[in-house]
């Protein structure tokens, strides 16, 4: 369900800041407010997930990246710096995840890395 929900943001624009439980802001969103905005959306409201990159990653189980599922939250190991996590994707299944990756790019679909923190939220 929640990849469902980052689905429909597909093409939408990424906004430094955007997004958040109830949807796009700025008319886009950042990765950590697209995931923020899928989870919400998959638990009818029941599940909101902090709003940055740095707090999700402590927002559920971590889990082998094997047995990665779609909805999970993805953490690409190129994305980490001293502070945490940079970047984080939303598991869309088959090897595949749906993010909001940078400025000027829009919601898109991309390879899971298979090296990745993946963290199950629900």
């Amino acid at each position: 369900m929640a990849a469902k929900a980052a689905d429909g943001a597909l093409g939408l624009p990424y906004i430094w800041g955007g997004g958040g439980a109830g949807g796009p802001s700025g008319g886009g969103f950042d990765c950590s407010g697209l995931t923020q905005y899928a989870i919400a959306q998959a638990t009818d409201g029941e599940v909101v997930l902090p709003r940055t990159t740095y707090e999700q990653i402590y927002a559920g189980e971590r889990i082998d990246p094997r047995d990665v599922r779609a909805g999970d939250l993805v953490f690409p190991a190129g994305s980490f710096s001293a502070r945490g996590p940079e970047h984080v994707q939303l598991a869309a299944g088959n090897g595949m995840v749906i993010e909001a990756p940078y400025s000027g790019a829009t919601v898109t679909y991309s390879s899971m890395s298979p090296d990745a923190v993946v963290i199950r939220v629900v």
